[in-house]
This record gives C-alpha cells, sequence and structure tokens, in this order.
C-alpha cells in the first residue's frame, strides 16, 4: 500500500512545477531514511541485527586456552568446528586431538559443545553483541593420563583439571584441596623456600576454589594448611608434581563427569552425570554416588524429542513384551525432561561419549600398553620448563587471526617468539640432550664393532656393517681354526664292564684331543710364542694320550682279556 501511494504521489507531482518536484522528493527520503534508521536500531538494540549482519562476512569469536591465554578469531560462515579445533590445537602442537572440544555458554547459560561435524556458526552461539566467548577444554575424558602417548597431552590434561577444581565443577574435600594447592606450588615453583613467597604465589595460582574458601575462617588459615603440605614435597620434580597431582584428580569420584540438570516425569529436579563410564542419575545435592548407573554396554538406544531425552536400557532381569514382534524384550526406557536446547545437548554429548567409547573398545587391541608414571613425571622433568607454560610468553596481544575453511592468516605480530632468556634455557636443554643422545651413539658404536668382529673371527671376512671412521682401514682378522668334533654315540659306559668302557671312552675323546691341538699347531702364519706354546701343547696331548692307552692295555692283561 505504501509503494503504491508513493508511486501515485510521484506521478501527481510529475505534472507540476520541478521545484515542488524536487522538495517532495526530498522531503520523502528525508522521512524514508529516518524510519528506516529508527528500525535498524531498534533490531540492533533486541535482535542483535548487527551480528546477524556480520554473520554473512564471519563473526568475530574469542577462545579461551587451558593456559590462560585468549586467540581472536574471525571465523568465516564456511568454517567447520573440526577446522577450528585443528586450528587451535596447531597452537600447542597437539597431536592427541581426539580428547578435546571446543564449549561455549548460550544465553540460557547452558554448556553446549561445538559439534565437529557442523559448521562453527550453525551453532545457537550468544547474540549478545562483541565477540562470541569459546573455551578450548577436555571433552573426553580417560582413566589415568597413562594411556596418553604425549607429554603435551598430559600437560594440557593438567592444565584443565586445575581449572576445574578452582572454578568447582569437581567436588574436592577441602583437605585434599590443601594437598593439591601444595602441588600446584611444588610444580610451578619448585621446593619451599619461606613463607611469604609461598603466600606471594598463592595469590596467582588457580588454587583455591571458592567453596572452600567459605568452608574455613579465613585465607590465612587456608595458606598455612597449604604450606604445611608444600614443606613436605621437598624433593620433587616438577613431573612428579603433575603426576601425583592427577593421581589425586583421578580418584575424585567426580573427575570426568559433565553435569547436567533435568527432571523426571514427576518434576523432581535431578542431576545427569555423562562419563566415559556411562550416564549416572545422581540427587541434586549429592553429586558423588548416583541412584542409578547405566553403563554404555547395557544401552541400546539414546534419543530425544523436544523437551524429553531418553535411554532404552538392556535389562536382562526384567522381561516384557513388544508389540511389534510379540516376543520377549529385555529394554526398559528412562526419560529426563528440560528445555529444548538443553536437551540437545545432553543428547549431542550422550551420542559423542557413546562414540567415543566404542571408539576405544574397537581399538583396544592396538593401543599400547599404559606407560608406567614414573616415564611420565621424567618425561616431563626432562623439558625443564613446561612447552605450555613457554607458550603463554608469546606476544598474543591484539592478534587477529582469520579462519577460513582451515586456513591460518596471522595478521597481528610477526615475531612471536619467546624471550631473549627463555631461548637461552632452550638451548641448553637442546644441548644437553645433544650430547646425551652422543654418547648413547658411540656405546652402540661400540657394540657393533665388537659384534663385527667376532663375526669376521668366524667367517675370516669382515663385515661391510663395521663401522669406520674417515680414512680409517678396517682391522685385519685371523680366522679362528675350528676345533669341533662328533663323538662316537656308543661311548656309555655299558653294565658288561664299566671302568674298561670308561678308559675307551677317554681314549677316544683324548685323541679328539690331539687332532685339534696338531691342527692348531700347524696353521701357518703364526708367530714365534704362539707356535711354540701350541707345539708343547700338542706334545702333552699326545703323551697323555700314550698313558690312557697303557692304562688300557694293563687293565686287560689284569683281568685277563
Amino acid at each position: 500500500m505504501a509503494s503504491v501511494f508513493m508511486c501515485g504521489v510521484e506521478d501527481f507531482l510529475f505534472s507540476g512545477s520541478r521545484f515542488v518536484w524536487n522538495l517532495t522528493v526530498s522531503a520523502l527520503r528525508r522521512w524514508y531514511a529516518q524510519r528506516v534508521r529508527g528500525c535498524h536500531q531498534t533490531l540492533s538494540t533486541w535482535c542483535g541485527v548487527r551480528d546477524l549482519y556480520q554473520m554473512t562476512e564471519g563473526r568475530h569469536c574469542q577462545v579461551h586456552l587451558l593456559d590462560d591465554r585468549k586467540l581472536e578469531l574471525l571465523v568465516q560462515p564456511k568454517l567447520l568446528s573440526r577446522e577450528l579445533l585443528d586450528l587451535v590445537a596447531s597452537h600447542f602442537n597437539l597431536k592427541e586431538k581426539e580428547y578435546f572440544g571446543i564449549t561455549f555458554i548460550d544465553d540460557m547459560g547452558h554448556n553446549v559443545w561445538l559439534q565437529l561435524d557442523h559448521r562453527v556458526l550453525d551453532h545457537d552461539l550468544p547474540k549478545k553483541p562483541g565477540p562470541a566467548t569459546l573455551f578450548f577444554a577436555v571433552r573426553f575424558y580417560i582413566e589415568s593420563i597413562s594411556f596418553l602417548k604425549d607429554k603435551t597431552t598430559v600437560e594440557l590434561f593438567f592444565l584443565n583439571a586445575k581449572s576445574c577444581v578452582q572454578q568447582g565443577h569437581i567436588e574436592v574435600e577441602s583437605e585434599t584441596v590443601f594437598r593439591l594447592a601444595a602441588l600446584i606450588l611444588q610444580e610451578a615453583k619448585g621446593d619451599y623456600s619461606s613463607d611469604e613467597n609461598a603466600r606471594k604465589a598463592l595469590k596467582n595460582l588457580p588454587a583455591f576454589p571458592t567453596k572452600t574458601l567459605q568452608e574455613h575462617p579465613s585465607l590465612a588459615y587456608c595458606e598455612d594448611r597449604v604450606i604445611q603440605h608444600y614443606i613436605k614435597n621437598k624433593g620433587l620434580t616438577r613431573g612428579q608434581a603433575i603426576v601425583q597431582y592427577m593421581k589425586l584428580v583421578e580418584a575424585l569420584p567426580t573427575y570426568g563427569i559433565h553435569y547436567y540438570g533435568v527432571k523426571d516425569k514427576q518434576g523432581i529436579p535431578w542431576w545427569l552425570g555423562i562419563s566415559y563410564k556411562g550416564i549416572g542419575q545422581y540427587d541434586l545435592q549429592d553429586k558423588v554416588k548416583p541412584r542409578k548407573l547405566f553403563q554404555w554396554k547395557q544401552l541400546e538406544n539414546l534419543y530425544f524429542r523436544e523437551k524429553k531425552f531418553a535411554v532404552e536400557v538392556h535389562d536382562p532381569h526384567r522381561i516384557s513384551v513388544s508389540r511389534r514382534t510379540f516376543g520377549q524384550s529385555g529394554l526398559v526406557v528412562q526419560t529426563w525432561y528440560a528445555n529444548t536446547s538443553l536437551i540437545k545437548s545432553i543428547w549431542v554429548m550422550a551420542i559423542s561419549q557413546h562414540q567415543f567409547y566404542l571408539d576405544r573398545k574397537q581399538s583396544k587391541a592396538k593401543i599400547p600398553s599404559a606407560r608406567s608414571l614414573d616415564d611420565i613425571a621424567m618425561d616431563l622433568t626432562d623439558t625443564g620448563v613446561p612447552k605450555v607454560s613457554k607458550l603463554t610468553a608469546l606476544e598474543a596481544k591484539n592478534q587477529l587471526i582469520m579462519a577460513s575453511n582451515g586456513s591460518l592468516i596471522s595478521s597481528g605480530s610477526q615475531d612471536s617468539e619467546v624471550s631473549e632468556e627463555q631461548k637461552k634455557e632452550k638451548i641448553l636443554d637442546l644441548r644437553k640432550k645433544e650430547k646425551l643422545l652422543q654418547e648413547k651413539l658411540l656405546q652402540k658404536v661400540d657394540e657393533l664393532k665388537k659384534i663385527c668382529l667376532r663375526e669376521a673371527e668366524l667367517t675370516g671376512k669382515m663385515p661391510k656393517e663395521y663401522p669406520l671412521n674417515t680414512g680409517e682401514k678396517p682391522p685385519q682378522v685371523r680366522r679362528r681354526v675350528g676345533t669341533t668334533f662328533r663323538l662316537d654315540d656308543n661311548l656309555l659306559p655299558n653294565e658288561e664292564d664299566p671302568t674298561l668302557q670308561n678308559l675307551e671312552s677317554n681314549f677316544l675323546i683324548q685323541q679328539k684331543f690331539v687332532e685339534a691341538a696338531k691342527k692348531l699347531a700347524g696353521e701357518p702364519d703364526l708367530c714365534k710364542n704362539v707356535k711354540k706354546k701350541r707345539k708343547q701343547e700338542y706334545a702333552e696331548a699326545v703323551k697323555k694320550l700314550q698313558e690312557i692307552e697303557n692304562s688300557i692295555n694293563e687293565y686287560r692283561i689284569k683281568c685277563g682279556k
């Protein structure tokens, strides 16, 4: 109607004077521009239309890393979540990416994980103005860090555990919190030096969850308890501190569980806990002991519909009749309810955790045996300064990274390098490793030379694998003369005359000795001393053979044989 009216007005005015025409058109344009500007401001305020327009060209996101760095990204519309995870993992040189994911807090306050096969901007990111806040964290937990192959993964699990304890995502008793805080001090600062330094360090480290501070009279009391444990940790290396910290955290019942608030059919609120073990239903006041626990091997199906999440559990003790098959089935359906967005998040987490369980089960034969915690501690200590903490020294201020279909183009500072002091430390570490490797190489070369010399003594020819330095000639090796011989099969003493049989056996054996000594004495190219010694040995062998022969003759004469 508005367009028809404007066209009619324009036709009417067209027949008038040029002045009236220009005046009218300018007035209409001002009116139109003011109305559009007002509508645009209203939509920007209430609906975040500015961000919606921006999404056609990409959206600014800020990824919080586990080492407290923040990564500024411009995410393009076609970028997949898997590509974003690869991009973030590249900043840690992370190889075992399968344990990690990227999450955000939606407008309802729920924790939502990005689905790797979906585009990043297809998720319901917060619509408030400014960059969308994302978090890089551990998504899939395992029984122990001993199953992790790379030390970078272990360090990230350690940083993730510290963050979860400090934020209260893992329920920890106060005394355990103090022990964990002491291990954090040992890992970061080394052995205890003074109370003043320990208190100063505790203020800058993620040591105390809010619940612990509320349970005790003062911060000074908590610091005193931590210092008592810190003094006992004297002598622990950095790697040992990390390993002991993870052992304590992994033993906690709430470690590795993602909790969601739901209700049952009666409207009673519960916690639904999803982990690598299965799905558990917990009381609202108790996240430790589940009322019900459904292991992944028991579950037959997972599905959601609007505000309902349901699982089909295989119960062998219960028999029911299916309407479709008219057969016996042991399936029990468990249902929980929440708002639509949370139910979808629960279903996505359950499906991904179940797939993670299946993948580990299928590849269990290929999984190498778990490493010992002592080896992991040594591996973490050998690096001197942790790789992850070195990355925090990178100058990432005002760093804007264009992320489009997995490409990485930095428009920030080009020289994101560590400080000169850290360079010197890195060079010293590399030189120490080089020296150790050279010593080990020399040891192996010596072993190889000995093996080649033994082979040459047996074959008379030096193998080509014998290591030679530049300009070195292979040593001359003389082949050993073979002295092996075969005895008669009927040399064992018989029952008729064992004494005579024993003498005859000794005679035959000594006869072989004489033949071998004669062969050795007649070997050419011998030095004078060796030749003289071998002739003496040959003469002694002949003399002993003659003595055995005389003994046999005397025995036969004596026995009349």
